[in-house]
């Protein structure tokens, strides 16, 4: 089979917008090349992904007076790896419903632990217990921006219908139960999506609800046309793009090496909070006006 690079994105060309994550893996493209003759899986690089994303949070509570520096390299490592193994399997043709809850899951594991680590480094440096609430507030609202910004995504992709391993509610349906018991290979699919929905479902449901009441004042009406209109707007996407978990890592791996965790966590408490609810707002009003 020929390699086609284009197969690397979730969208077709005329679909993309442009996505800040990319400016962190740029290069993912040469390594791509390099892997795809290769018997490497994509399922070993997010296992490799892990190991990073551990060794990461191992440095962060390892006392070490260079932890810092190796933390944000691994963490950094464990960025880039993240992508790595899902480009692979677009380009080869092997997506997978299992790779998409491991890589999911492996996010949720190593996100959890490095910023349990951060806290902790804080803590050791300063003496200041305050840290751990900091940082464990740091880390609920992470996942609730980098969530935000994937149910907008997911919901794009799947009107676009270029990817189907995503979908925008990943609850577990009497279709996925009958399909799991037609299938033994698809019991780990299910084993995989229980334990997703059970770590990541509130957050889904919190940012469906607000999705919900965004549209109710913004006038949209619950027509297909005017779904697919709410939910295709790419300059939206480009602005909620930084949101994403890959951007929330890279940036906390940059503020490691610059020694200042801790004003990493407080820009990441209050302007990228106001930063996604200015962009919402916007959206709200401009969808007013174009009604009106």
């Amino acid at each position: 089979m020929s390699l086609d690079i284009k197969k690397m994105n979730k969208l077709p060309p005329e679909a993309q917008f442009f996505d800040v994550n990319k400016v962190w893996y740029f290069f993912n493209g040469w390594v791509v090349r390099m892997l795809y003759p290769t018997p490497i899986t994509p399922n070993q690089i997010t296992f490799l992904s892990l190991v990073f994303g551990l060794l990461s949070f191992g440095f962060y509570v390892s006392d070490r007076p260079d932890a810092l520096m190796w933390g944000a390299l691994f963490l950094y490592g464990k960025v880039f790896l993240d992508n790595v193994d899902g480009n692979l399997a677009r380009i080869r043709g092997t997506s997978s419903r299992f790779g998409r809850f491991l890589d999911s899951l492996t996010d949720f594991a190593i996100t959890v632990l490095v910023y349990i680590g951060v806290s902790f480094y804080l803590v050791q440096t300063t003496g200041d217990a305050k840290f751990w609430f900091l940082g464990l507030f740091g880390l609920l609202v992470c996942f609730l921006q980098s969530t935000f910004f994937v149910f907008y995504l997911v919901s794009y992709t799947s009107r676009v219908g270029s990817y189907d391993k995503n979908r925008v509610d990943e609850s577990i349906t009497e279709e996925d139960h009958m399909a799991a018991e037609g299938d033994e290979s698809l019991k780990w699919d299910l084993r995989l999506q229980t334990l997703f929905v059970w770590v990541y479902g509130w957050q889904d449901r919190l940012i469906e609800k607000l999705d919900f009441m965004s549209r109710k004042l913004a006038g949209v009406p619950e027509t297909d046309e005017a779904l697919h209109e709410w939910y295709s707007d790419r300059c939206f996407l480009t602005a909620i793009s930084p949101l994403c978990l890959c951007t929330n890592n890279a940036m906390l791996a940059i503020f490691s090496l610059l020694g200042q965790v801790e004003l990493f966590l407080i820009l990441l408490i209050t302007v990228m909070n106001f930063y996604w609810i200015n962009f919402l707002a916007l959206k709200i009003s401009r969808k007013n006006l174009s009604v009106n």
